[in-house]
């Protein structure tokens, strides 16, 4: 398991929230960070205040799971020791105070092939106190509802507090509620966060950088706190509840957080999954309370998949389990049920990209867990397949109806037609599914014949123009190159196997006849020892990461390989001794013979963590020196923070985020669950 300390640098905590429905994240000092539940994919509330939970023992000292708190004078109530650990969808935040531990468990469900469940607004708290006896759990979470706070107002059903604002109107994205619900023997239905403005003001501050601390001091002197429930009028006010149970030696408290948004926004004008299924967030957080235990226990079931694969190392299974975690921080599942997976949602939205190893890296888990999710999105790309055949990058800008053709583009990319005869053949070969093969034939054909107008020699592979396009895109190459024709000729073998299956024998007999016009030209590039990146333009040396991705794709599929063993294991080993050690902290793309990095572009000089996993998984398959390649990618990852948000690119020179405002939440890097699938 991954673990921080409260010193440690943390980019971004576990995400937890259902598939498409958002999520919230606790980091390594006990905050709510990096909101995204109200339709703000790309753009994340950096911080919520007003979430805190105290411990009060009837036998020791009261404390905050939490450091650097926001309170002036209750600054020494928080944990000696705070320690973060996350296995997703899980995260666990553990603080000590003298002798007293408190742990507390935080996940939302991801069950395998249980998709309602699976995409359920809603975050699970469970804490366990040790070295105590008895005593008080407070937590509490602030009325962030409504783009605008005035409206806001709390109300108190039982055991749970919803959060509302009266005035939200309908074109609002944060329109809808959020509930509180648990273990409960008492609540503060409502108060003000906000220190008074004189006390803001005298310690040269405003409302942000402290909270009221009244509500907590009532707790911790046996008080009945004085509730003001109302609507809020007025910027300085910032309403939360606040929950109050009692704990016994050995007791489990739990708590659930729900939330359902009705509004919509301008750049993503799309209702959600869970909509379907409940009307408001108090169903949401009753069901999900009825069902605590077991919605905890299967949501383990996808980890005892990877924990029962003995062959590897417990760090890697920690690592291959983590990176899915972009299925609760990057997807899009609509009230049509349309799914989709943003690229990085952040810093470049594109819903649905592929080639290059994006969607078809982080889908792996996909096929894994929810292949009908994978059909969802298969059926919208093919959807979208332009007039002329092109298959294009993405499906939209915040968007599952604008596709793109791709970020350089134009002119149209040379990869993305070979990625979707692979993504559709990979579907079938995961889930024998040949009705839907039988759907897509026509389209993949389609996709064959454009990408055949794009080898203007007619020697039998597409050639390069120079102008990016490719997924390598912020890199010009002209000519014929090593990763373009890789995967080329897979998606060659793919739809020679599914002419095959399909009894279609014309397209069997040209696909065989191309396949070793291909193999051809693809040997030219081989040097005795490994592939040139390219042919053309810019003239270079060097041993290219990228050379191989389409045996990758081959090995997955169990097809035949694209070309003769010998060469493959040439290739991989002038990678893993060259590539491999040319970096301290991770494997570049473009290395020289003589170890350098090739500095003619940032595509070059940078590993993509996505493309090392994949290559590593097939040539871990011949030589196990390549799972140290892998550990030393992951744990450049570990020590920069990066786990739960992993970047496009790694700068080989100094090993963090190239560019410094990075690719975020990259879509493929989930491509170490190849390793799952690869014998």
């Amino acid at each position: 398991m991954v673990e921080y300390s409260s010193v440690d640098k943390l980019i971004a905590g576990v995400p937890l929230g259902g598939i498409g429905a958002g999520k919230i994240e606790i980091n390594n000092k006990g905050k709510v960070v990096n909101v995204t539940i109200f339709n703000n994919k790309g753009f994340p509330i950096p911080n919520i205040r007003g979430f805190h939970i105290l411990i009060k023992p009837d036998d020791g000292n009261p404390f905050f799971l939490e450091k650097d708190l926001p309170f002036i004078s209750l600054k020494h109530l928080e944990s000696d020791i705070l320690i973060y650990e996350g296995l997703y969808p899980f995260a666990y935040l553990i603080g000590i105070k003298d002798k007293i531990r408190a742990k507390l468990t935080a996940f939302s469900p991801l069950i395998p092939r249980n998709i309602n469940d699976s995409t359920l607004p809603a975050v699970g708290f469970s804490l366990k106190i040790e070295g105590s006896n008895s005593g008080l759990i407070a937590i509490s979470f602030p009325n962030i509802v409504g783009s605008n706070p005035i409206g806001r107002v709390n109300r108190s059903d039982e055991d749970k507090i919803i959060f509302t604002n009266l005035r939200s109107i309908d074109t609002d994205p944060r329109k809808g509620e959020i509930v509180l619900m648990g273990d409960t023997t008492d609540l503060i239905t409502q108060y003000n966060i906000n220190v008074k403005p004189e006390i803001a003001l005298k310690n040269k501050s405003w409302k942000e950088k402290f909270e009221n601390e009244d509500p907590w001091k009532s707790i911790i002197n046996g008080e009945k706190y004085k509730e003001d429930v109302h609507e809020v009028s007025g910027l300085w006010d910032d309403p939360a509840g606040m929950l109050i149970t009692r704990y016994n030696k050995d007791s489990e408290i739990k708590f659930v957080l729900s939330w359902y948004i009705r509004g919509k926004h301008v750049l993503y004008p799309y209702g959600t999954y869970y909509q379907r299924n409940f009307s408001n967030a108090i169903e949401i957080a009753e069901y999900f309370y009825k069902n605590f235990e077991r919605l905890r226990n299967q949501s383990t079931n996808f980890h005892k998949i990877v924990y029962n694969n003995t062959d590897l190392p417990e760090w890697l299974k920690d690592a291959i389990i983590n990176s899915a975690y972009i299925l609760s921080s990057n997807t899009i599942f609509d009230d049509k049920e349309r799914f989709s997976i943003y690229e990085s949602p952040e810093v470049c939205p594109c819903v649905g990209t592929i080639a290059a190893l994006c969607y078809e890296g982080g889908s792996l888990p996909l096929l894994l867990l929810f292949p009908e999710l994978e059909k969802s999105f298969l059926t919208l790309l093919a959807n979208n397949i332009r007039e002329d055949g092109y298959v294009p990058h993405d499906l939209g800008i915040h968007s599952l109806d604008h596709p793109v053709d791709g970020t350089t583009s134009p002119p149209k990319w040379k990869d993305t037609n070979p990625t979707f005869i692979l993504l559709v053949y990979r579907y079938y070969k995961f889930t024998n599914d040949l009705d839907f093969l039988k759907e897509m034939y026509p389209k993949m054909l389609k996709a064959m014949k454009w990408e055949l107008t794009q080898d203007k020699d007619k020697d039998g592979v597409p050639e390069l123009e120079g102008q990016g396009d490719t997924g390598f895109d912020a890199m010009s190459v002209k000519g014929i190159d090593s990763y373009t024709t890789s995967i080329y000729i897979a998606s060659i073998i793919a739809l020679k196997e599914t002419a095959k299956i399909l009894k279609d024998n014309d397209t069997l007999n040209e696909m065989t006849i191309l396949l070793e016009k291909s193999r051809k030209i693809f040997s030219r590039l081989f040097n005795g020892k490994y592939f040139d990146p390219w042919i053309g333009e810019p003239e270079i040396k060097g041993i290219f990461l990228g050379q191989l991705v389409g045996e990758w794709w081959s090995e997955i599929l169990g097809l035949e390989p694209i070309i003769e063993e010998e060469k493959i294991s040439s290739a991989l080993e002038a990678m893993l001794s060259i590539n491999a050690n040319s970096s301290n902290f991770c494997t570049p793309n473009i290395v020289s013979e003589d170890g350098k990095i090739i500095d003619i572009s940032p595509q070059s000089y940078s590993s993509w963590p996505r493309l090392v996993f994949a290559i590593s998984s097939i040539g871990y398959k011949r030589n196990k020196k390549w799972m140290d390649v892998v550990k030393k990618e992951w744990e450049n990852l570990v020590k920069k923070g990066l786990v739960w948000n992993q970047p496009s690119r790694i700068n080989g020179f100094t090993g963090y985020p190239d560019p410094e405002i990075y690719l975020d939440h990259y879509i493929g890097n989930a491509s170490i669950w190849s390793f799952l699938l690869i014998k």
